[in-house]
């Protein structure tokens, strides 16, 4: 994981991050798998099976899409 800290989840450094925007649709991550771009819980860009710098899952991950 990396050093920084996550603004949106108040510098949580736990393994789990809880998600702070609002899960998408199936037809958004349908078009992120198209794509090869997706979001991550907190809002970050991330590929579709990443995580982003704070450490915080891509949605398809988080929902087992991927």
């Amino acid at each position: 994981m990396s050093s920084k800290t996550c603004p949106r989840c108040a510098g949580d450094t736990s393994v789990k991050h809880k998600a702070t925007t609002k899960a998408p649709s199936v037809a958004t991550m349908e078009r992120w798998s198209n794509d090869g771009v997706a979001r991550a819980t907190d809002g970050c860009r991330v590929e579709p099976d990443g995580k982003c710098e704070h450490g915080h899952s891509s949605w398809m991950r988080m929902m087992g899409v991927i």
